[in-house]
């Protein structure tokens, strides 16, 4: 009798001191190893998908790359990149927000143009270089690998902090096998760009550079319209200066950017603002529920829309839980400004940049899974300390100078690294169908992915962010970042 006892607490023991040895492992290297684990296993899964039901598992992952809904003349293949062709077709035109087309999948609806006119300027560099060159196909190339090489940066800027062969493991985890990296070009989109912005935030708030800080926050703001929630940084590091002038900055600049539409100038600053809001407003509780969306709101209704997908048989109702659909994702902004605020210099910078750019991107109630590129540059800081030694990541600095916080540290990194990898998830494939200019015109069998675990994790990550530096400050008000530098 003794000797099964001993036997089992034997291999208790050896279960507890391979879980120690995992657990006491440094942040990056548990990012690291969750990216290179998640991606074999996705790489296995996909591979049985494919062969054994003949799944898309890369337009499960990413898009159909049918998209050329809306006659557009620019494409490569099959393939339009519709959120470059669409932006550029609505800005040749003298008031884009006067231009609408009519979405197949609604029944022809008119979609109209919506949104700040500094958001079109990425697109519309390049279809005025492919114009003027009378080669339009040529922008969307150029515009492709400049988008390109923005998500790549923080891939290239951490494998330079690394050694050896590890720096071909930190650009193949933080590049080449990251799913939003593939995401976002694959759409075309130009929330890429505020990839190397998110960047050098970030690593201005490490240095402390609150001049540098403004700027990215001024940028940030320019490529999308949720990120001048950036400034409450340098407001929570008591940077009312700095925090000042980025907002003239901001405001500034965007309304700088309708001046390059001067037809019914000022009134395209109320309409664009109209058409935006009445977009946003017009969405239903299914096309918010969508897998894909990966905004705070879907991830804390994920359980109620379940259930309720169970007793309908699979199809959501319009309506259903509209009102807390549409804002419980401001909710989770005001809470979340609001306590760092409140926690000020209790809080490193950095981690406050960290938290600010997850909310930023996710509190939207429909933020679009090629939105996860924010996590690049934070997997890049996860990666290599701007001031530390090679092979050293942030949290090693953080726990250098102000205790290791292993719950922060974890949360980050594990959110980080499976917002990086995704997995095609072994389950019942469904048909999607594809849209052309006039209506279906053929189906794709998917299947349905974890990207949606990335804003549950985001919102633990944040949570327990603030609650750790609630319970215990940063010494010395954020010592445990570096000296202070100006400007």
């Amino acid at each position: 009798m003794d000797r099964p006892l001993e036997v089992l607490r034997g291999a208790v023991t050896a279960i507890r001191a391979r879980l120690s040895a995992v657990t006491c492992q440094s942040e990056r290297t548990v990012m690291l190893g969750a990216i290179l684990l998640v991606s074999a296993v996705s790489a296995t899964t996909g591979y049985i998908l494919t062969q054994c039901y003949a799944v898309d598992v890369l337009s499960s992952l990413l898009y159909v790359p049918e998209d050329c809904w809306f006659d557009q003349h620019i494409h490569i293949g099959r393939h339009c990149f519709s959120d470059y062709g669409w932006v550029v077709d609505a800005g040749m035109r003298p008031n884009p927000w006067a231009y609408h087309v009519f979405l197949p999948w609604e029944n022809h609806q008119p979609f109209w143009t919506g949104g700040p006119a500094a958001q079109m300027m990425p697109q519309m560099t390049f279809g005025l270089l492919g114009k003027w060159l009378g080669a339009p196909r040529l922008g969307l190339i150029g515009y492709l690998l400049a988008l390109a090489i923005a998500v790549l940066a923080p891939a290239v800027w951490a494998a330079r902090g690394a050694r050896g062969l590890e720096r071909v493991v930190v650009f193949m985890a933080l590049g080449a096998a990251a799913i939003p990296v593939w995401a976002v070009i694959d759409r075309g989109n130009s929330a890429g760009f505020v990839v190397p912005i998110g960047l050098v935030f970030l690593v201005a708030l490490c240095r402390r550079r609150w001049g540098l800080v403004a700027i990215m926050v001024v940028l940030a703001a320019l490529v999308k319209p949720q990120f001048p929630v950036l400034v409450v940084a340098l407001l929570a590091a008591r940077q009312w200066r700095w925090g000042g002038l980025a907002l003239g900055g901001i405001v500034i600049s965007n309304i700088a950017a309708y001046l390059l539409w001067p037809r019914d100038f000022p009134e395209t600053i109320t309409q664009s603002t109209h058409n935006f809001f009445h977009t946003v407003g017009s969405l239903s509780s299914s096309e918010l529920a969508w897998d894909n969306n990966v905004s705070f709101g879907k991830a804390l209704l994920r359980l109620p829309d379940t259930v309720k997908l169970y007793q309908t048989g699979g199809k959501l109702p319009d309506g259903f839980l509209a009102g807390p659909r549409s804002l419980i994702g401001y909710a989770v902004l005001v809470l979340v400004v609001v306590s760092v605020l409140a926690l000020g210099r209790r809080i490193p910078p950095v981690m406050v940049g960290i938290v600010l750019l997850a909310t930023a991107t996710l509190f939207p109630p429909l933020a679009l899974w090629y939105y996860l590129v924010f996590v690049l540059p934070v997997a890049a800081l996860v990666v290599r300390d701007p001031d530390g030694p090679p092979g050293a990541g942030i949290f090693d600095r953080l726990a250098t100078h102000g205790g290791r916080r292993r719950a922060v540290g974890i949360c980050v990194s594990l959110a980080t690294a499976l917002s990086i990898a995704q997995v095609a998830v072994l389950s019942k494939p469904f048909q999607w169908q594809i849209f052309g200019q006039q209506g279906i015109i053929g189906t794709r069998t998917l299947v349905a992915t974890t990207v949606g675990l990335a804003p549950i994790l985001w919102l633990v990550a944040c949570a327990v962010i603030i609650v750790s530096y609630a319970r215990r400050p940063a010494h010395s008000g954020g010592s445990d970042q570096g000296p202070a530098r100006e400007g």
